[in-house]
């Protein structure tokens, strides 16, 4: 019976992080989904709510660090665009010639703005994808695992212990 259950509060475990995947469903499905599923079965096991925690502090921290690239990289780029001038916007405005002729270092600025803050984004997809993927099958094995990159929003109850002792 025992093994009944663990197995079951592993395969719950494994379905949290899985849903986070739920975000290439529909908006925010990578909170819903799981915050769902990890608040009905919390209170079932400490194994259940380790993990449930875990894969929801990971979702707040990488979409937190996607949101602060995005600002960065758009506010370089928006700020290369206005330095400009009146001149840059003059002959975007005409369309018939590359309007960056007189002054490349805007355009650089530009396309490097966008180059490191886009392959900064693609790197927290591919991050996310095999720390979910892992985490996954370590829930599935019974184990614990700890994402990479996490800000604990939501502390572990062994991390609020340690608080305590304090």
């Amino acid at each position: 019976m025992e093994s009944t259950n663990q197995n079951n509060h592993n395969n719950i475990a494994t379905g949290i992080h899985l849903l986070t995947f739920g975000k290439w469903l529909f908006p925010l499905g990578n909170f819903v989904l799981p915050i769902l599923l990890w608040m009905i079965n919390s209170k079932k096991s400490e194994f259940i709510d380790r993990h449930g925690k875990q894969a929801i502090n990971f979702q707040i921290s990488l979409t937190l660090y996607t949101i602060v690239l995005a600002f960065i990289g758009g506010g370089v780029i928006i700020g290369s665009m206005i330095s400009g001038g009146p001149s840059l916007w003059e002959a975007m405005d005409h369309g018939s010639d590359f309007p960056f002729w007189n002054d490349m270092g805007i355009f650089s600025t530009i396309i490097a703005s966008g180059v490191i803050c886009g392959t900064a984004i693609f790197a927290l997809g591919v991050i996310d994808l095999v720390c979910t993927i892992k985490a996954a099958i370590k829930a599935h094995d019974g184990e614990n695992y700890d994402y990479p990159l996490t800000i604990n929003f939501i502390p572990h109850h062994d991390e609020v212990e340690v608080s305590k002792e304090k």
